[in-house]
């Protein structure tokens, strides 16, 4: 089941794209555009940092900036820094082993789960924050009135 923190973590990475090189971001004022609560958010920070996505600073003029250019980080890797369990998650019951459906669900569910896993972070890993960040950029902005 999905838990949004990928769609957030994205949103957040997409804007400290857009920072200066040495400008780094607050937490605050990250959460004030995702619009969610800013403990929730850092914690998703805290696991993109120790990813190696972005780094963190303490202090005054403090926040978040990338770890390297917006360009070289895969989707792939974001997804796989919040979301380590994948997409799709085993049934939380214990299968009845007496039964023959039951003895085998659980590998043959594995199976499944994997190749989906695999599959998604294959597209993911096609796009960038950059990519992302710009077209978010273009989508964002009202189209120019048309001359009429």
């Amino acid at each position: 089941m999905s838990s949004g923190r990928f769609a957030i973590a994205t949103h957040a990475l997409a804007l400290l794209a857009q920072a200066q090189v040495d400008e780094s971001c607050a937490s605050d004022a990250l959460s004030a555009s995702i619009n969610t609560n800013p403990a929730f958010l850092r914690r998703i920070l805290a696991r993109l940092s120790q990813a190696g996505i972005i780094e963190a600073r303490e202090g005054r003029a403090g926040g978040y900036r990338l770890a390297r250019p917006a360009s070289a980080i895969r989707l792939s890797d974001v997804y796989a820094a919040v979301e380590p369990d994948g997409a799709i998650a085993p049934s939380p019951c214990e299968p009845n082993a007496k039964c023959p459906i039951g003895a085998g669900i659980r590998r043959a569910f594995d199976e499944v789960a994997e190749a989906a896993n695999a599959g998604l972070l294959r597209g993911l890993s096609e796009k960038t924050v950059a990519d992302i960040a710009l077209r978010a950029q273009r989508l964002g902005r009202p189209a120019p009135p048309r001359a009429g």
